[in-house]
């Protein structure tokens, strides 16, 4: 079996949810909240003891959870979660992970750049932009507090592309985690993950996506740094 072929049966099965009615896939549960026949089966839930479905803001959805099992595995992930937009991923994560400092490397989606060149910095949170060709003053930047490196590759529009395995390398030297924006490469072409990256963002809108017809996002990586994003996604 290639490559190719194990990934795609293994994204095709991810997350599956066997269905009374013998839906082949999971059905989409508009539901905004839903029933427990006891208070101590809703207990559980809430208080983490088992999973299950509850309130969709949450993100305890079987359709979304079925959706974030898929995500994960397209990226040989331990956990993925889903966002209605590649920006709002993208917020979350720096909001749960950069507030040392972040450091943006080449070119990037231009909501990011006024996200993390304007906005962020209202908050107090230190940033800094630097050209592809400036690589060499990243290590100073780390060194002085910087704990979160972000790059896109290939990135938004000019398709500029990066080391990953050498920036992860130089970013945990320092302490620092690196997250990719694999929206233009896709699982299909590259897996950050698997090069050296700590989290993958993408704008699900895109190729993901791939008819034009939503708006979504993703986050992917370990286990325990995409929980630090859960409460940020829940009440943003």
């Amino acid at each position: 079996m290639s490559e190719s072929h194990r990934l795609s049966t293994l994204c095709v099965h991810a997350g599956e949810l066997e269905d009374a009615h013998g839906s082949p896939h999971t059905p989409i549960y508009t539901t905004t909240t839903f029933a427990f026949p006891s208070t101590a089966a809703i207990l559980d839930v809430v208080e983490g003891r088992k999973a299950g479905a509850l309130y969709t803001r949450y993100g305890l959805n079987p359709s979304i959870q079925a959706l974030e099992t898929k995500l994960a595995a397209l990226e040989g992930a331990e956990a993925a979660l889903a966002f209605a937009s590649g920006m709002a991923a993208e917020t979350a994560t720096f909001l749960a992970h950069g507030r040392a400092g972040i450091v943006c490397i080449g070119d990037a989606y231009g909501g990011t750049l006024e996200l993390i060149g304007a906005q962020l910095p209202l908050l107090g949170i230190p940033t800094h932009l630097l050209l592809g060709s400036e690589l060499d003053r990243l290590d100073a930047l780390l060194a002085n507090g910087a704990r979160l490196v972000f790059l896109e590759t290939p990135s938004n529009p000019t398709m500029e592309v990066f080391d990953i395995t050498a920036i992860a390398a130089r970013a945990h030297a320092h302490g620092a985690l690196l997250m990719v924006d694999n929206t233009f490469a896709s699982p299909v072409n590259q897996q950050p993950l698997a090069l050296g990256a700590d989290l993958v963002v993408h704008s699900a809108t895109k190729y993901l996506g791939g008819h034009s017809d939503l708006t979504a996002g993703a986050l992917m990586g370990p286990k325990a740094l995409v929980e630090a994003v859960w409460p940020w996604r829940k009440n943003l």
